[in-house]
């Protein structure tokens, strides 16, 4: 009857059930009624059932409370919905996650944030958790005022304290911490989902190894690596790249290659630029022979090596004696020179002939 807009008569049924049971009148009746009356975005009618609940001397419970606090902030009522989240708190009720994350939306809409930290923080002395959304509207905020370290703070003291759901997600917020230069805040953010048993997704694993790459902070990236792969997450191209090129530049080039190795056994393709990286680093190594094999392999997958690595490897090659290359590295400039048009000398040689 709500649904349908016929008020009338809802309230013509209720007046028939609370007739019926004149000797116990239950609050769950009214309770349902209201729910629906929100529903419908018809607060106007509840405030009926609200004076008819206190003329009948009934007691909230905390079902009421939660109707109440949820209904008004989404009839766009938060001074309402404040008015009945506070009483709810002062008689011990329990707020349900979706009445908070009601509240806390419609008061930071209002652009009432400090409102928003004094609820948090009365929620903080009962002990009471923090679902995962409250936790990115509340720190999204302080993101958005310029208050990096307020924000910082606020998970810390959520994570040194435990008021974090056995659900909790913070897929969104470790990357918004790893936006803001603050990789240590997203380990521990990260730390915090898997003691949950919770597993980050993989764009979640690829930023922050990405981001703790880049500041040279290669083993933490390549244990995260590792246990993206243990959680079975498939890596991004870009994640195998940084890896790849990090490796290198650390003169661990041979972990470079293995990265390579790991993505064409798993059935995948390396990027040319994961080869480049490596045939780069081997020929300032100096060590040709590794490089020439690396860059039949890249070719094998149709990349071209470039102009200057390509000539640089036929002169290097062409150089060496006989027996400081192998018979692949041989075959290898024998191939690199065909392709490049020119000849061995006894071929000419003979046609000349």
């Amino acid at each position: 009857m709500c649904n349908e807009g016929r008020y009338r008569y809802a309230f013509s049924l209720k007046d028939l059930m609370v007739k019926q049971s004149s000797s116990h009148i239950d609050i769950t009746l009214y309770n349902i009624l209201m729910f629906h009356l929100f529903a419908s975005k018809n607060s106007v009618f509840v405030d009926t059932i609200l004076d008819e609940i206190q003329e009948k001397r009934l007691e909230f419970d905390d079902v009421t409370y939660n109707f109440l606090v949820y209904g008004f902030s989404n009839c766009e009522s938060g001074s309402r919905s404040v008015y009945y989240l506070t009483e709810m708190i002062s008689k011990e009720l329990k707020l349900s996650n979706r009445s908070l994350r009601a509240v806390v939306r419609s008061l930071l809409e209002d652009n009432k944030f400090t409102e928003v930290l004094k609820l948090s923080q009365e929620m903080e002395t009962k002990r009471w958790v923090h679902c995962s959304i409250v936790q990115n509207e509340i720190v999204t905020s302080f993101l958005n005022m310029g208050k990096l370290q307020e924000a910082v703070k606020f998970l810390e003291n959520m994570i040194r304290k435990d008021l974090i759901p056995d659900n909790i997600n913070y897929d969104n917020l470790i990357k918004k911490m790893c936006h803001h230069g603050r990789n240590d805040t997203a380990s521990d953010l990260l730390d915090s989902m898997l003691m949950k048993a919770n597993i980050p997704d993989s764009t979640t694993y690829d930023r922050l190894i990405q981001e703790l790459s880049v500041c040279n902070k290669i083993d933490d990236a390549l244990d995260l690596y590792t246990e993206m792969l243990n959680h079975k997450l498939a890596p991004s191209i870009n994640t195998y790249e940084v890896l790849t090129e990090k490796l290198c530049e650390c003169g661990r080039t041979l972990e470079g290659e293995k990265l390579i190795d790991t993505m064409i056994r798993a059935g995948e393709q390396p990027s040319k630029g994961m080869f480049g990286s490596v045939v780069s680093r081997y020929r300032f190594e100096r060590n040709f022979t590794k490089a020439s094999k690396l860059l039949q392999r890249m070719q094998q997958f149709g990349y071209k090596p470039d102009f200057e690595t390509h000539w640089s490897l036929i002169s290097t090659l062409s150089r060496l004696s006989d027996r400081d290359i192998d018979d692949n590295s041989s075959n290898f400039l024998s191939k690199l020179l065909s392709e490049s048009g020119f000849k061995p000398k006894k071929d000419v040689d003979r046609k000349s002939k």
